[in-house]
């Protein structure tokens, strides 16, 4: 799971009217709900990749431990159907620019400190596909939110389940990919209680050397399909991918992970304070006095069970980011991912151990190509389930040749009213 605040959201601890900072309580969330269709602009403060270039397509893979050689060998990819580099489908995620957008003067507060303090944990995936992203491709984006949905969740009592959606073009003005992230939303105080009073968590496992030993050789038994064709008319239903092990977790994969993804709230220096003045609710006082921002339970034992976490813990994108690698992995240089759905439904923790299993569990046949389902599960070294996702997936065909990407929706998942902007490849 992923911890975020929205800058907007936290710029200023000023209370609407019945919102309580850092409480989750009906008049936050119907305060929310006014940003729905209101555009959360990426900026250069805020985007990681702006252009998709060679170096940073290949920082985002390695930052992952993926050298797919379609994403990080330019004389293999200039060799496949794709003429040359492509990024692994996760690499939107830090990427885009938002072009100039006309804002109506109802717009300003819209939403402004509804939620602000309480805790936001990345919960899961909705995407569909629809062009790769090129090397050297410039990339675009609008970010908002789609709704928000009072739950109950069991990290912190009461919860609400937010959807925001980006949506992603080249310069071109090509759509690449409609994205619908789920967020629970949840109170610190109410999480870090149920954590006190709650049984103690089993005591973290120490690996011996047999157990190290047996993660090394999956390591290196792991393969690429690469420009191998995997034929749609071989794959049968309840056929295994690869098993893959990813850990023991320690704190310099969360480190590679940030080297390759970004996070525009981590800034040091006087980057930091500047920050701190743009979206100050992130930010709190760590035990040693110094300001830090809420992302430290990424790395900050302590911090991570203030909000319900038995130690400090992974980003939910990385989960993400592994069971798509499985899936590219299996799949072959030919073929196309067109959807992936997902769940982040337990904590990862520094020093678990994930085991990532995967099957083809549905080969779908009623649209334009052949569709294969392929279901991948995320297990730690307790046996607990902490994601799962099923991925879409073109494999090409000796009958039919190479797939193409579905066609892009009309709408380009935008919502009705939404403004057209003034500049940039979607005003054309």
């Amino acid at each position: 799971m992923t911890t975020s605040v929205e800058p907007e959201a936290a710029a200023e601890q000023v209370e609407p009217e019945g919102v309580t900072f850092g409480r989750l309580n009906d008049a936050g969330i119907e305060k929310f709900r006014e940003k729905i269709g209101l555009d959360w602009p990426y900026n250069r403060w805020t985007t990681w990749n702006e252009q998709a270039t060679r170096d940073g397509i290949r920082h985002y893979a390695h930052g992952f431990g993926d050298d797919n050689p379609l994403w990080t060998e330019p004389d293999h990819a200039a060799a496949s159907r794709w003429g040359g580099i492509i990024a692994p489908p996760g690499f939107l995620e830090g990427a885009g620019l938002t072009p100039e957008i006309p804002r109506n003067p109802g717009d300003k507060g819209r939403g402004k400190g509804a939620l602000a303090g309480v805790h936001m944990f990345w919960a899961g995936d909705h995407i569909r596909f629809f062009r790769p992203v090129r090397e050297g491709d410039r990339l675009w984006v609008r970010r908002f939110y789609v709704g928000i949905e009072p739950k109950e969740s069991r990290f912190g009592g009461r919860s609400a389940l937010s959807v925001r959606r980006r949506v992603y073009w080249n310069d071109a003005g090509e759509l690449i990919a409609i994205w619908d992230a789920d967020f629970v939303h949840t109170e610190r105080d109410t999480a870090a209680k149920r954590n006190r009073t709650k049984e103690a968590p089993p005591p973290q496992h120490v690996y011996t050397d047999e157990e190290v030993a047996e993660v090394d050789a999956h390591y290196a038994a792991e393969t690429v399909r690469g420009g191998e064709a995997r034929y749609v008319e071989d794959v049968t239903v309840g056929q295994e991918l690869e098993t893959r092990y990813r850990g023991p977790m320690v704190i310099g994969d969360i480190i590679a992970w940030l080297q390759g993804n970004g996070r525009h709230e981590i800034y040091p220096y006087r980057l930091n304070h500047k920050n701190r003045q743009r979206m100050g609710g992130f930010y709190s006082r760590n035990a040693d006095g110094a300001w830090d921002s809420a992302m430290r339970v990424h790395w900050d034992d302590e911090y991570a069970r203030s909000v319900g976490a038995r130690r400090a813990y992974d980003y939910g994108m990385l989960r993400n980011a592994w069971m798509t690698q499985l899936v590219t992995d299996w799949m072959g240089d030919d073929a196309i991912l067109v959807a992936c759905d997902d769940k982040i439904t337990g904590f990862n923790t520094i020093g678990d151990l994930t085991k990532l299993t995967g099957s083809v569990v549905e080969i779908d046949t009623t649209g334009e190509w052949p569709e294969v389902l392929c279901r991948v599960e995320c297990h730690n070294q307790f046996g607990d389930r902490t994601s799962h996702g099923t991925f879409r997936v073109r494999l090409p065909s000796r009958e039919r040749g190479l797939p193409e990407f579905p066609e892009p929706p009309a709408d380009h998942g935008l919502l009705p009213g939404m403004p057209t902007p003034v500049s940039g490849p979607w005003a054309r």
